[in-house]
């Protein structure tokens, strides 16, 4: 016993002889870091003590410290991984650490706190990402699994600026630089490039001016800013760097033009390409691509024409896809004189038009109306283009040929994908028999892409073809039939469930798919309680993994929910649009502006000033914004002039009623512009200013150099034909149209239609219906009711059911004002015991006729059937000073939360374009 005792007092004698040599060594360690600590800056001691005196000093690692501290400087330049011993980031290891710095006194907690080891912030992992000469030692990256305290502060203490850098791409990884340099980086990419005072303080920082004039540090953190929630802050950047003096190349614009592109920051494209060239003094050929595609996106065709002439001054060449872009860009503005120029100019270039340009014709074809010529060089430039561009050719021609209503040439051309994955949606399409068709021939193609495959716009397009129909389980046998395809859904098709949902009376689950959708984004589901109109959940096994809530999804949404939920939804959308980090875009604008044209029956004043309050930058006036401006004018020149309801014909044969006369000032009627373009040549009334409103956007689309559509141009002919009673002016814009290449469609024909039965011509009424459908153009239940209008203002109510028998057997469905029509050529007659029978018997083709209303009087059945239609739900006439007074208050509520959202990233580099 005793012999082990002093065995056990030997060792126990020889560990405490070890441990205080290294306490000893310890001090003597300890005394030379202070020693070192204050011969350096703070500065340096907050880059250089991270590297090198990090190691926990439990027991074990001073040994190991201790025995290598001779290589410690060594070890601080070494890009060499060392393994970090267990426990570090402890509280013993942080307490160690700070006391360690404290003691100097040099070094404050405050400025620690704002480092990743000390704070769960990570303030500057984005820099960290973006410059490898940044990063921290390899070994701090096995310590991301490592605990990390807490936060010192509450989100209610305001902490530092640095916070503020966007945090989509932030990641555990940290920095080496002080906070004061995370501060002025945040200064920099926050404010305005031209403020002196920022460039002093990035001149005063070394480190901050080093790693700003290294051009490909500059090019990757910009790469990261432009796919952040504020995309402009790379630009900024872009700018800062030049200014002190970072020699950048090309190549950072581009890929930041890449980026800005991919999030459809198209401004902030055309703002890369501005800066390249006032930085470098010429763009590259990219660049100038890259120009041209934002121009042709924000529909901007006078700088589109202006690209040639830039490569020239560039000591360019175009290349195919410049000419490529220019053509896309005449076909979207439908100038196909500048289109054929673009394919001449091509040729002199040594760029002749292959089989990749008939296939771009056809794709962007679909504003001038379907052209058999197009159609064939289109399927026969299949065979040379790639399959991806193969299939989005055949969409474009399926819609082509579904916006012409004919269903059996989609489906022919439906059979040119692999028959496995579109027979389901060949098996939901019904095909009506009687119904003309143009079939394209596609014999000689079927053995060379029988099997091209579809991709997610192909089950798109035949889904908002159900939505139109409103077939619900036709739509989603197909949207299932594209998963079990493998084919990820899109946002696209999302937007076509969506509508689907609407069309079919299922709001609640389109507002529940969008929420769920959000909900991977942190939106909070109590953000969609007002727009369900229950609370209850349902289960919803279709909805799609990965789907990113875009703005074509929130677009779709806002669409479904003003017509179930009024124009107050409108808010709750935006806000979520906010939550989303997703803006308003102008075919947002367009959605709202039509609800209240169709629904709230808005002033076109009233339209005008919400056009001009919510224009940005982002979002332009276009021609569809026009459109639904100048058909709401058109609107109310008819009722003004010609009145509206069954009195106005029933007038004209009655003894006790008197025709009321409609006589109004000049200043009051819309009249003919100067220049055709932008709006067909009509020119809005002065009355009320409407002219002086629309000055600036008229402005805005004919600096542009935007032509008149096919839409714009039906306008003009249904003023001139119905308004004006001038048929010679329709027939000679008929003739303006197909000069510039434009086809018409179901509107031209109706709008001559119109024009000639107001005037007492039903007969040249229905010969202008024939040639429509000698031309393509099947007759569809409007120009049918036209026909019957015509009749009962001459006073002939047989012919005018003859007319409906004739509609319904060449298989259009009635709607809700060609039965009310019916019903008023008995009315205008005194006919009213057959008025009141036509509205019974004919009310099964729109719903099951109430049995509430089975003795009604005659006005009271024709107000309750009036009100199915859509248009009509808030009656026809203007509304009062109190609805007038209602929705200017709400549109005021709108436009603050519409502006709010907008004031993100207003601030843009010094640049023009």
């Amino acid at each position: 016993m005793a012999v082990m005792n002093s065995r056990h007092a030997a060792v126990l004698d020889g560990k405490v002889a070890r441990v205080n040599v290294d306490v000893r060594e310890l001090g003597e360690l300890e005394s030379s870091l202070v020693s070192y600590i204050r011969r350096v800056s703070p500065r340096e001691i907050l880059e250089k003590t991270f590297r090198v005196f990090l190691l926990p000093l439990t027991v074990d690692a001073e040994r190991a410290y201790v025995s290598s501290a001779s290589a410690a400087v060594t070890r601080r330049r070494s890009t060499s991984p060392v393994e970090i011993p267990q426990g570090f980031g402890t509280s013993a290891w942080t307490s160690t650490w700070l006391s360690m710095l404290r003691r100097v006194g040099l070094v404050h907690r405050q400025q620690l706190d704002h480092f990743g080891v000390l704070s769960a912030s990570s303030k500057l992992s984005l820099l960290s990402q973006a410059f490898p000469a940044l990063h921290p030692p390899r070994w701090m990256g096995s310590t991301a699994a490592a605990p990390r305290p807490a936060l010192r502060h509450s989100r209610n203490t305001q902490t530092s600026r640095a916070v503020a850098l966007p945090t989509l791409i932030r990641t555990p990884a940290q920095t080496n630089l002080p906070p004061e340099v995370i501060a002025l980086i945040e200064e920099v990419v926050s404010r305005p490039t031209d403020e002196p005072r920022v460039l002093m303080k990035i001149r005063a920082c070394p480190d901050l001016l080093e790693h700003l004039t290294n051009a490909e540090n500059v090019r990757k953190l910009a790469e990261k800013l432009a796919l952040t929630h504020h995309p402009l802050r790379s630009l900024h950047l872009l700018s800062v760097a030049h200014a002190v003096g970072c020699r950048l190349k090309h190549n950072a614009y581009e890929c930041v033009s890449f980026r800005l592109a991919g999030k459809r920051h198209w401004n902030g494209v055309l703002l890369a390409a501005s800066l390249a060239k006032q930085h470098l003094g010429q763009m590259s050929s990219r660049l100038l691509n890259w120009r041209a595609r934002a121009l042709v996106e924000v529909e901007d065709y006078t700088g589109l024409q202006g690209i040639i002439a830039e490569f020239k001054e560039n000591n360019l060449s175009p290349t195919r896809r410049t000419f490529h872009l220019l053509l896309s860009g005449h076909i979207r503005d439908c100038n196909l004189s500048l289109a054929k120029q673009c394919l001449a100019i091509m040729t002199e270039a040594g760029c002749p038009p292959d089989a990749s340009t008939h296939a771009l014709v056809a794709t962007h074809y679909r504003r001038l109306g379907l052209d058999s010529n197009v159609e064939s060089r289109s399927l026969e430039a299949l065979r040379d283009v790639r399959d991806t561009t193969a299939t989005a050719v055949v969409n474009s021609l399926i819609q082509l040929r579904l916006d012409a209503h004919d269903l059996s040439g989609a489906l022919q051309l439906l059979k040119l994908f692999k028959p496995a994955d579109v027979d389901v949606i060949i098996a939901t399409m019904a095909v009506k028999e009687g119904v003309n068709t143009t079939t394209p021939d596609l014999s000689s193609f079927h053995t060379l892409h029988l099997n091209l495959l579809p991709n997610a716009a192909t089950f798109s397009i035949f889904i908002n073809y159900h939505a139109s129909k409103s077939n619900l389980s036709g739509a989603l046998r197909i949207f299932r039939s594209m998963l079990s395809a493998g084919i990820n859904p899109t946002s696209g098709s999302v937007a076509s469930l969506l509508h689907v949902f609407f069309a079919t009376q299922q709001g609640d689950l389109a507002v529940q798919m969008v929420a769920q959708i959000c909900n991977t984004k942190g939106v909070k589901p109590s953000m969609f309680k007002r727009l369900l109109s229950s609370q209850a959940t349902d289960d919803l096994p279709w909805i799609p993994a990965g789907v990113e809530p875009t703005v074509q999804v929130f677009n779709a949404l806002l669409k479904g929910v003003l017509h179930t939920r009024g124009l107050s939804s409108t808010r709750s959308v935006l806000r979520i649009m906010h939550a989303s980090n997703v803006r308003p875009t102008a075919a947002t604008l367009e959605i709202l502006l039509a609800h209240l044209s169709k629904v709230e029956r808005a002033h076109p004043s009233v339209l005008l000033r919400l056009l001009r309050q919510l224009s940005s930058p982002d979002i332009r006036p276009t021609l569809r914004h026009m459109h639904i401006i100048l058909s709401c004018v058109l609107r109310h020149e008819k009722y003004l002039l010609y009145g509206r309801g069954w009195n106005t014909i029933a007038a004209k044969y009655s003894t006790r009623r008197t025709e009321p006369e409609h006589h109004y000032p000049e200043h009051r009627i819309s009249s003919e512009a100067d220049l055709f373009d932008p709006t067909a040549g009509i020119a809005l009334p002065r009355a009320l200013s409407l002219r002086r409103l629309a000055c600036p956007s008229v402005e805005s689309l004919s600096s542009r150099s935007i032509l008149s559509d096919t839409a714009m141009i039906s306008l003009r002919i249904r003023r001139d034909a119905a308004v004006k009673s001038d048929i010679d002016a329709a027939k000679d814009l008929f003739h303006t149209l197909l000069s510039r290449g434009m086809h018409p469609n179901e509107y031209h024909f109706s709008g001559l239609m119109e024009g000639l039965a107001r005037s007492g011509d039903v007969e040249g009424a229905l010969d202008v219906m024939r040639a429509a459908n000698r031309a393509g153009v099947k007759p569809n239940v409007v120009m049918f009711t036209i026909l019957i209008v015509g009749h009962a203002r001459q006073g002939n109510p047989g012919k005018a059911m003859q007319v409906f028998r004739d509609m319904v057997s060449s298989g259009v469905t009635p709607d809700v004002p060609s039965i009310d029509a019916v019903a008023s050529a008995f009315f205008a007659v005194g006919a009213y015991d057959m008025a009141k029978k036509v509205l019974r018997s004919l009310w099964p083709y729109i719903e099951p006729f109430p049995d509430e209303l089975r003795n009604a009087r005659l006005k009271t059945l024709a107000v309750a059937f009036r009100s199915l239609h859509d248009e009509n739900r808030n009656g026809v006439k203007p509304p009062s000073k109190e609805e007038r007074l209602a929705l200017r208050l709400e549109l005021n509520k709108l436009r603050a939360i519409w502006q709010r959202g907008s004031r993100k990233d207003v601030r843009t580099p010094g640049a023009s374009h």
